[in-house]
């Protein structure tokens, strides 16, 4: 990685201080209910969740939210939508700002669930054209003192055609007013040159649904993807789909899809800039900045850590700074959704004064519970 102004070296981040006891005096009648049920999930749910194994865990989670038994219940519970979170980007006007980020649901069976937790907006995927399985487990990995994981998943998912069934079906019972984006690309075996002829085929197939598209050129845990970053690359597949995106348009009366392309921190400030340029030249809504990062330098040194994509609190400066340079550069030519590092309201404000439009969680999710995106948005109508 290129020694620039953008990428200076990182002071470790520090681990968190265990928390504090809660005082049973501190409840009142009129104290937010959320903040109790917010205390459960760190002080019980949490604790004995992160007993087991990360992704068993995220399964059995996604199990459970897919039945559906659940959203009369909790939709009472998290419901709160204020005028004064609304947000236009592209063509799309969303409810509020706060995202679920691609990789939580990837074969979009929980959109419902999304929807009933107040989130703005959920991201499914990463979807492929065909099944796979991604790569050997044991594949995501918790790091509680940093308020973090690491995973090398590998775009394991169940491919466009139940992908496709999954998302017909969830559309029929969202709400008007939920935006559900969905995030394409590309399979392993696919070579890097035929790439764009993944990225269409789901465009494609999934068109009808999706209020808008990601494309994912750079997780870093499918081999060579992030090449497709460089411009020869992601000129012909941003090209490809905006040329499809205009036929499609003529077919289906919704009018064209919005598209973003989802970037790694880990370009240099000249990688950055070639994206830049050819995003605004292909007509793209924006950028999502950023995906997880390759590197180690926001951790303690004299420790190994797994390998694949870091993301939570220690990714939150990095993924800044590319927001701040994606800004600073197109302007309101590009809308940018944060994602890295979003755990509370002053994340999210962080975020949104350096430019960005909208934000996503994932990480931050994990760690602060359900409850986070009733709490975020009540700080932030409150500031406002």
């Amino acid at each position: 990685m290129e020694n620039s102004s953008l990428y200076k070296p990182y002071k470790p981040y520090k681990p968190y201080k265990p928390y504090k006891p809660y005082k049973l005096s501190s409840f009142s009648p009129i104290f937010p209910l959320f903040l109790y049920y917010t205390m459960i999930y760190k002080k019980i749910v949490r604790p004995v969740l992160f007993q087991f194994d990360p992704e068993a865990v995220h399964n059995f989670t996604m199990n459970m939210l897919s039945i559906g038994i659940m959203d009369n219940v909790m939709r009472p519970f998290y419901h709160y939508e204020n005028e004064k979170l609304k947000v236009k980007v592209g063509n799309l006007t969303f409810r509020n700002p706060i995202g679920l980020a691609a990789g939580m649901d990837k074969n979009c069976t929980a959109l419902h669930a999304w929807d009933a937790m107040g989130f703005g907006f959920a991201e499914v995927g990463t979807v492929t054209p065909l099944p796979q399985e991604g790569n050997p487990k044991p594949r995501m990995f918790r790091l509680p003192e940093y308020r973090a994981i690491i995973n090398r998943l590998g775009f394991n998912n169940h491919g466009a055609d139940e992908f496709e069934k999954n998302i017909h079906t969830a559309k029929e019972d969202l709400s008007n007013d939920f935006i559900t984006g969905v995030n394409i690309g590309k399979n392993k075996r696919t070579p890097l040159e035929e790439a764009y002829q993944d990225y269409k085929f789901s465009f494609e197939k999934l068109y009808e649904y999706a209020d808008y598209f990601t494309i994912n050129v750079s997780s870093p845990n499918t081999e060579g993807l992030r090449e497709l970053q460089q411009k020869k690359y992601i000129d012909k597949i941003l090209n490809s789909l905006q040329q499809l995106n205009k036929e499609l348009d003529r077919i289906y009366p919704d009018g064209s899809k919005d598209i973003f392309l989802k970037i790694a921190p880990d370009l240099t400030e000249q990688e950055i800039g070639d994206i830049i340029e050819v995003s605004i030249n292909n007509n793209l809504t924006g950028i999502i900045a950023t995906n997880t990062t390759i590197s180690r330098e926001s951790l303690p040194d004299g420790v190994t850590y797994e390998i694949g994509g870091l993301s939570g609190k220690p990714l939150k400066e990095m993924a800044n700074n590319v927001i701040k340079f994606i800004k600073d550069k197109a302007g309101d030519k590009l809308a940018v959704i944060a994602c890295g590092g979003v755990f509370t309201a002053k994340d999210v404000k962080e975020k949104l004064d350096l430019g960005a439009s909208l934000v996503q969680m994932y990480t931050g999710f994990i760690y602060e519970g359900p409850f986070a995106v009733k709490k975020i948005k009540k700080r932030m109508v409150k500031e406002k």
